[in-house]
């Protein structure tokens, strides 16, 4: 039997707290909020970019609005193997 969660997974970087227990989520309005990082469901909801470089460039660009707060790249793989 198949998890149809892991159907979905995405492959590469999301922005996470450092404690991996938030993931960062970009809304339908282009707003940003967060989820909780402990179901396959919610990590599927991540905004996730293939490119670091550009993760890099997006966190940047947020930190300095103040949009979010400190947060960490990580690979979303890390995050369905904790989940």
């Amino acid at each position: 039997k198949i998890n149809k969660g892991l159907l979905k997974m995405q492959f590469g970087y999301v922005l996470c707290d450092p404690k991996r227990s938030k993931i960062l989520v970009l809304k339908k309005d282009g707003d940003v909020a967060y989820t909780k990082s402990d179901t396959t469901e919610n990590i599927n909801k991540a905004f996730c970019l293939r490119d670091i470089s550009t993760m890099k460039v997006l966190y940047k660009a947020l930190k300095e609005k103040n949009l979010i707060g400190e947060m960490d790249i990580v690979d979303i793989q890390e995050l369905y193997g904790k989940g």
